[in-house]
C-alpha cells in the first residue's frame, strides 16, 4: 500500500516538474501568470522574452499612458453633465455643445502625445527581434480579452 501512495506522489511531482518547466517557471524566465493588465503584461513580457530592464522602460511606458487615460474620467463626466443640461434646455444650444467637443479634442491630444512618448520608449528600450515579435503580436491582434491570443492565430503563430 504504501509502494502505490508513494509512487502516485511520484508521479505527481514528476507532472508538475515537467508543467514548470516547460512554461518557464523556473528560473530568470518566470514572470507569473494573472489577469487583468499585469498578467497580460507577464505574458507579453514572456513572449518577447525581455530583460528586467527591458521590463522596467514597458511597464513605465504603460504607466504614462494609463495615467493620461485616467485624467480622461473627469472630462467624460463634465461632458455627461454638459450634454444633460443641454438637453434640459428649451432650445437647442449647440455652442455649449461645441465646447465641450473642444474639451474632448484637447484631452485625446494629451492621450495621443502620451501614447507616442510610450511607443518610443518601448521602441527604444526593446531589440529588433523583440520589436518585430512586438509587431506582429499587435498587427494579428494577439492579445484578446485577458491577454490570450485570439481566432486562428492562436496555434498557427506561437511566439
Amino acid at each position: 500500500m504504501f509502494g502505490f501512495l508513494f509512487g502516485t506522489a511520484c508521479l505527481v511531482g514528476l507532472i508538475v516538474m515537467i508543467k514548470r518547466a516547460r512554461h518557464g517557471r523556473w528560473g530568470h524566465g518566470y514572470h507569473g501568470r494573472g489577469f487583468g493588465r499585469r498578467g497580460m503584461l507577464n505574458r507579453l513580457f514572456y513572449r518577447l522574452e525581455t530583460s528586467p530592464s527591458q521590463e522596467k522602460a514597458i511597464m513605465s511606458a504603460f504607466q504614462e499612458v494609463e495615467l493620461a487615460v485616467g485624467a480622461l474620467r473627469p472630462e467624460l463626466e463634465a461632458t455627461r453633465a454638459d450634454v444633460a443640461s443641454v438637453l434640459k434646455e428649451e432650445t437647442f444650444d449647440e455652442g455649449r455643445l461645441g465646447a465641450a467637443f473642444a474639451r474632448h479634442d484637447e484631452a485625446f491630444r494629451r492621450v495621443q502625445t502620451a501614447i507616442g512618448g510610450a511607443l518610443a520608449k518601448v521602441h527604444g528600450a526593446l531589440d529588433r527581434e523583440q520589436r518585430e515579435r512586438l509587431a506582429t503580436l499587435v498587427e494579428r491582434r494577439m492579445f484578446g480579452r485577458f491577454g490570450r491570443a485570439r481566432g486562428p492565430y492562436r496555434e498557427a503563430v506561437h511566439i
